[in-house]
């Protein structure tokens, strides 16, 4: 076989033999002074859910999401149109996950993120955004009936 005749050649080489050899003598020392891992016991592991451990994390902070599910073809398709129809009729409709700064009565620019959106009774498009500073609240908004930027 070609594969079989083929040898590799140069630094690279030398520097990765290099390698596996301080690794090999690392983990002979860590066995020899009684510090090598040992693996774990069939009781020491313990399954939990991806929840469960995001849980257990979010007490300290939001390190870990999870992962949102795909949008399927359907919801696409209807969002598209919403879009499509709002937009026509001279309606505001921004994405998920863009940034503005809506202005409020205290005379002073908010900076948010655009966390979702939903089509009103009327046909306008409601967005639901969650203002800087605030991660766990989420407010809604007609930015027909707003001043943002």
């Amino acid at each position: 076989s070609p594969d079989a005749a083929a040898r590799h050649t140069g630094a690279g080489v030398a520097r990765r033999q290099a390698h596996h050899e301080r690794m090999r003598d690392e983990r002979a020392r860590e066995a020899a002074a009684g510090n090598a891992e040992l693996p774990p016991e069939d009781d020491a592991v313990e399954m939990v859910s991806a929840a469960q451990l995001l849980d257990s994390v979010a007490e300290v902070g939001p390190n870990y999401t999870l992962l949102r599910r795909k949008e399927t073809k359907a919801k696409r398709r209807k969002r598209k149109r919403e879009d499509v129809r709002a937009a026509l009729n001279g309606h505001t409709v921004l994405p998920t996950g863009s940034r503005l700064e809506i202005f409020c009565n205290t005379e002073r620019w908010y900076p948010a993120t655009v966390m979702g959106r939903e089509e009103d009774v009327d046909g306008r498009i409601a967005h639901q955004v969650e203002y800087d500073g605030y991660p766990d609240r989420r407010w809604w908004h007609m930015l027909d009936d707003e001043r943002w930027r």
